[in-house]
């Protein structure tokens, strides 16, 4: 069920980023709440799964908007993995590790995204340009990951399991 409802939300985060993030007083931000939630599910559901819906949510973006398929679908999958090993690599995940891995991988998208474009020679865009686009995704993806951070803590967090003597400590004569 909890599959379902990241699933869910990664659907709804693409619909939002490709429509609303596109009209013109919104589109002078640009977050990109597929690759937050990919690094928040990352935190907190695994490496596996957000792997996975990483290439699905990016080959269903790479079908409907991107300029050829499999971009969008490796760079998500690839960088759902990378988060997911920083997260191995720390005993406690709070919001500032979530923070700053978010922010990580958002510039690690980017310059990935442009590579490949640049590549296939489908985009003129200088560096300088593809540097500050990148910093500028850093910090908005930073700030809806600290905006998301909490909803998702409480939806995909397992319930911590309580010993016998917990349970029982009140009961003995």
């Amino acid at each position: 069920m909890k599959a379902a409802i990241a699933f869910l939300t990664l659907w709804v985060g693409l619909i939002l980023q490709a429509t609303l993030f596109e009209i013109p007083p919104m589109d002078a931000i640009h977050p990109d709440f597929v690759l937050v939630i990919l690094v928040l599910l990352a935190l907190f559901r695994g490496a596996n799964l957000a792997m996975v819906f990483g290439i699905a949510i990016g080959l269903i973006q790479d079908v409907c908007y991107g300029p050829f398929i499999g971009l969008n679908a490796f760079a998500y999958g690839l960088t759902a993995y990378m988060a997911a090993a920083v997260f191995s690599q720390f005993m406690q995940k709070n919001l500032a590790i979530a923070f700053l891995t978010t922010m990580g991988v958002s510039f690690v998208h980017s310059w990935l995204t442009y590579g490949f474009m640049r590549l296939f020679e489908l985009t003129s865009d200088s560096i300088q340009y593809a540097m500050s686009a990148s910093l500028q995704a850093m910090m908005v993806n930073g700030v809806v990951a600290l905006a998301l951070y909490p909803l998702y803590r409480a939806w995909f967090t397992r319930p911590r399991r309580r010993g016998y003597d917990a349970l029982h400590s009140g009961d003995s004569p």
